[in-house]
């Protein structure tokens, strides 16, 4: 689902990949033309940086800091800054790289992005003078906290922000559903404390928008994310069940990944679950599904997820399901299938092949989705 304009308002529809591809496609092609026009140093932009940066843009993990973003950005410059070549050239190189480098672990993004657009420069030599790197550093630092030490970060503020600052509320619920995506791997009690803080803090920098804010701290305490637990041992997560972790994100707003622990079997956590998903709340319960399932009702409107690879696993599952209804009557759950070519991959079967040297074959049974999270900058943009 994307949120689509009309009108002023942002509106659900469904759209299909074909005219997904169409669209990032158009997006692209709009941003880079926009880059062009606005080119006062003379950039190469037939090297391969430029790709590079707009494809960090476009990872998967990123729901509201995307290329769309970046366009919806670009579009306000044009649109208000029409009496200075150079404010326009420093504010699309600040565009450009304010979000290159963007994970919403930590706090230290606007640092990274900083960092990678020096590299950028200097590794591709970029003509960009040393006063406006300069500027234009300090410019991407001061989003961090919306400071106003810079002048063109103030100018630069009006049009990152510019949904919050003056979006109407349809608008602002999207931009919380998207923000509410990317700190999926937050807990429910943790999400609503962060964004009550943000929130909080926001209206004291810039009171205009204090009842924006209001509005959004008053939508976080009452909304009920519809969420669904994706539970199994996951011993191993492989593509078989990546697969059904994204088929159920297009159903839910937030999926979490439960592991469920046998204390008999003195099974232990698994590290690689969290390497393989680092943008999701992945928790480890050794309680009855039921208990679990129960706690996360707390500020969420649940669903449980079960994946099912053949006839076998439906029998195995709809056991499972009479008891669950016997000791929880209510609780809600959607079988998912897996893809066809998917059907042969499962935990036994790789523990099985792990027990020969198959010399990294088996690698490709593994999610490779998020590697790039433990990518170094020069990984990413060399």
């Amino acid at each position: 689902m994307k949120l689509e304009p009309h009108n002023g308002l942002a509106l659900p529809c469904f759209v299909d990949e074909a005219q997904k591809r169409e669209e990032r496609q158009s997006l692209i092609k709009e941003v880079t033309a926009f880059i062009a026009r606005n080119n006062i140093y003379g950039l190469d932009l037939e090297s391969p940086w430029l790709s590079k940066v707009l494809a960090a843009y476009e990872q998967p993990h990123r729901h509201f800091h995307t290329l769309a973003h970046l366009g919806d950005i670009c579009r306000l410059i044009e649109e208000n800054v029409v009496d200075s070549a150079e404010l326009r050239g420093k504010l699309m190189l600040t565009a450009l790289f304010h979000d290159v480098v963007w994970v919403p672990q930590g706090d230290d993004s606007e640092d990274q992005s900083v960092a990678a657009f020096d590299f950028i420069i200097g590794h591709y030599n970029l003509p960009i003078p040393a006063a406006v790197r300069q500027e234009v550093s300090l410019a991407i630092l001061s989003t961090k906290a919306q400071s106003s030490e810079n002048e063109l970060g103030n100018r630069f503020h009006e049009f990152d922000c510019h949904v919050i600052l003056r979006g109407s509320p349809i608008d602002l619920l999207a931009y919380e559903f998207q923000i509410f995506r990317e700190f999926q791997y937050l807990n429910m009690l943790d999400y609503r404390k962060g964004r009550r803080e943000f929130f909080s803090r926001f209206s004291r920098r810039f009171p205009q928008c204090r009842d924006n804010m209001n509005f959004l701290i008053d939508y976080l305490e009452r909304r009920r994310p519809r969420v669904g637990i994706y539970g199994g041992t996951f011993n191993p997560f492989h593509i078989g069940h990546l697969s059904i972790l994204e088929k159920a994100e297009q159903m839910f707003d937030k999926v979490i990944v439960a592991v469920g622990i046998n204390p008999a079997k003195q099974i232990k956590r698994d590290p690689h679950i969290e390497k393989d998903l680092p943008f999701h709340e992945v928790v480890y319960f050794d309680t009855l599904m039921v208990d679990f399932v129960a706690m996360e009702s707390t500020f969420a409107d649940v669903t449980l997820v079960r994946g099912l690879r053949n006839g076998y696993d439906l029998d195995y599952e709809m056991n499972q399901l009479c008891f669950m209804q016997q000791m929880m009557p209510g609780i809600r759950t959607v079988y998912l299938p897996c893809d066809k070519h998917l059907e042969h991959v499962s935990s036994s079967a790789l523990n099985s092949l792990a027990t020969f040297n198959v010399q990294g074959r088996d690698s490709i049974y593994y999610p490779k989705k998020f590697h790039y999270y433990n990518y170094s900058i020069e990984e990413l943009f060399a």
